[in-house]
């Protein structure tokens, strides 16, 4: 994993190879950013099962497929390859041993929170729920378990964690990984070890997703604050929000801080609908009076 060369420094360094494993649109902005810089991308893989049709633009696949990438699935990746890198972004599986040891060089993952306290599902709602003042992302190493491998580089930025939403934080969050992505792959150019410390075992947090899914139960009896802080830290359109229990019934619960923004989006052409309105009956009437 920490593997260096010391051949001559004079010449071109050799660009990197390397799968890339991913989904979202961080993980399309991700292999542009490989591809820009000249790595070779031998595979790009993808889990068929997981789709997001909400999201627009072309995903990683389509990307992939564009520039003559194989696409596949983790079960296909050829077992006899290797690579310098072997990079998940944003993938939603856990990344199996042997193709973890088809790395020469390292196994990365970048995660959208910051480890060890943030690991599993719930990082951006559970950051909310605790009223942070710093979050971040991680780039650690993969190892066995999910986000316990040691730490490659970190980004933090502080966060007014009354102002978010787990979209807007998400947002904030996905921008700054790019980021750490970018410099990953300055780091990882070089012929020099690369950055490794430990995680804190004593520090660790990993919530799985039945533990993620219930924290979106609103606590009986929570006052507003509470119930804004619940509303806030779930808002993730179009999953489902925090919710309240009446009787048998799920409540779900808008955050107020939602309500100017969807105001703002519902009425944003209200104006121009009219006005084209207007324009329209106006030239269909031409210059007689409406019967």
């Amino acid at each position: 994993m920490l593997n260096h060369s010391d051949g001559d420094h004079n010449m071109p360094a050799k660009k990197p190879t390397a799968i890339l494993l991913g989904s979202k649109p961080g993980a399309v902005v991700a292999l542009s950013i490989l591809l820009e810089r000249g790595w070779n991308i031998k595979y790009v893989v993808v889990s068929k099962s997981i789709h997001h049709p909400w999201i627009a633009g072309p995903t990683i696949a389509d990307l992939a497929r564009e520039k003559g990438i194989k696409v596949i699935e983790q079960s296909e990746i050829p077992g006899d390859e290797t690579f310098d890198f072997v990079i998940s972004y944003m993938y939603r599986h856990l990344v199996k041993t042997d193709v973890i040891t088809m790395a020469e060089r390292a196994a990365v993952n970048f995660h959208a929170g910051l480890l060890p306290g943030f690991g599993g599902w719930a990082f951006y709602n559970v950051a909310i729920l605790e009223n942070v003042s710093e979050y971040g992302c991680t780039c650690h190493y993969m190892d066995e378990g999910f986000d316990t491998g040691p730490i490659f580089k970190v980004r933090r930025f502080p966060v007014k964690m009354a102002l978010e939403t787990a979209y807007s934080l998400e947002k904030k969050t996905q921008r700054e990984m790019i980021k750490l992505f970018i410099d990953f792959c300055d780091i990882a150019e070089t012929q020099e070890c690369l950055p490794f410390e430990e995680q804190d075992k004593t520090k660790f947090r990993y919530l799985s997703q039945t533990e993620f899914q219930a924290l979106k139960r609103i606590p009986s009896g929570a006052d507003d604050e509470t119930i804004q802080k619940f509303a806030r830290a779930f808002w993730f359109p179009p999953y489902d929000c925090a919710y309240i229990l009446i009787g048998e019934t799920k409540v779900e619960i808008i955050p107020s801080i939602v309500k100017d923004e969807l105001a703002k989006m519902i009425h944003l052409d209200d104006l121009d609908d009219l006005q084209q309105a207007a324009k329209n009956y106006i030239k269909r009437r031409g210059t007689g009076f409406p019967k």
